[in-house]
């Protein structure tokens, strides 16, 4: 049987035991520090790495981007400014128009003529090859002080005139003469373009006398509406009649018109019709002994009469421009109607002619 004391006497082993064991969670710990220490980076080796994995990123980043760069990212430019969408549009219309201008003068040549009608529509027409035409050259209109002269070979082959009627109420008709004009075409009257009734130029006989008192030769011309040959020949009775004695040398000119801004009596006439008008005037002019002219612009001429039927007649032309482009034979061309002479107040129709029928 163990006794108390037994115990007692043994008792120094216990804590040689403890210091093992002590001894032994030390270097337990030591080895656990060591081991921490060797798997825990640095600070810089921690702001290194964390760099190289951001630069790693970044490069992962751009090689699945588009290759923008900053600048592409600026949404305003994706919009332009009105002012910018302006000139692009202008730009846009610019091009538009020359192309257009293009393909008009591919399809403008010396087998077709543009006629532009008064209500600003366009047709080009083709010109017959079997109709006479003329044979001016344009190269040779010379423009002295806006009064236009035609050469020949060095030669001034053209006599210039202006058409007057109660428009122009003070000529005098030396000054004028001396201005350079050579002849004069006058409105014996006009028939209305509603009534019906014919009325006369309240100055055509001082214009007449006007004219016969400096020795410049005279054409006469009337504004037709009627709407029958029976009173187209009634206005050519009537120019007829008021001549008199008077020596006329230039022609006798048919004009019949549509009236801007209004609707005139001819406005239902057809083409056919409008045509046998102009002949039995013509026709009646020439019977008395004088020269039928018949005038008009382009597309009178060559749309709302049948030309054809009216070759005999001399053409007195109405064109503005610096060159006409009528394509057919005329011997008149009324080349602008706000011509300035001295000698007349106000503007006045000016034409060229390429026929001295004075000589005739």
């Amino acid at each position: 049987m163990r006794q108390t004391y037994d115990y007692e006497d043994n008792s120094g082993g216990l804590p040689l035991i403890y210091m093992a064991l002590g001894v032994s969670f030390f270097v337990l710990m030591i080895l656990v520090l060591v081991v921490t220490m060797n798997k825990k980076p640095s600070s810089a080796q921690t702001a290194a790495a964390v760099k190289e994995q951001e630069e790693e990123t970044a490069t992962e980043e751009s090689s699945y981007s588009s290759g923008l760069v900053a600048s592409d990212l600026d949404f305003w430019d994706m919009y332009p400014i009105e002012e910018e969408e302006e000139a692009k549009e202008e730009e846009k219309k610019e091009e538009e128009e020359e192309e257009t201008s293009t393909q008009e003068e591919s399809q403008t040549d010396d087998k077709h003529v543009e006629v532009v009608f008064r209500d600003g529509s366009k047709e080009l027409i083709a010109i017959n090859p079997y109709r006479k035409k003329h044979t001016y050259d344009f190269t040779n209109l010379v423009s002295k002080n806006d009064l236009l002269h035609y050469y020949a070979d060095g030669k001034q082959i053209s006599y210039l005139g202006v058409d007057l009627s109660k428009y122009q109420k003070k000529v005098d008709f030396a000054a004028i003469q001396a201005e350079g004009i050579d002849f004069c075409m006058l409105r014996v009257g006009s028939r209305g373009y509603s009534t019906g009734t014919i009325q006369a130029d309240e100055m055509f006989e001082s214009h007449l006398a006007g004219a016969n008192a400096v020795g410049m030769p005279v054409g006469l011309y009337f504004y037709s509406q009627a709407v029958t040959e029976a009173e187209a020949v009634e206005e050519a009775n009537y120019v007829i009649s008021r001549i008199g004695t008077n020596k006329i040398t230039y022609p006798i000119a048919f004009d019949m018109e549509f009236v801007e801004n209004d609707t005139a009596r001819i406005e239902t006439l057809t083409r056919e019709e409008k045509t046998n008008i102009a002949l039995a005037f013509l026709n009646r002019i020439e019977e008395a002994g004088y020269t039928g002219m018949l005038y008009g612009n382009k597309e009178w001429l060559l749309k709302r009469i049948d030309i054809a039927k009216l070759e005999h007649f001399d053409i007195w032309l109405a064109q503005e421009d610096d060159i006409p482009d009528y394509p057919y034979l005329f011997s008149m061309w009324q080349y602008t109607r706000q011509g300035e002479v001295f000698g007349i107040d106000g503007y006045v129709d000016l034409n060229i002619s390429f026929i001295d029928y004075s000589a005739r």
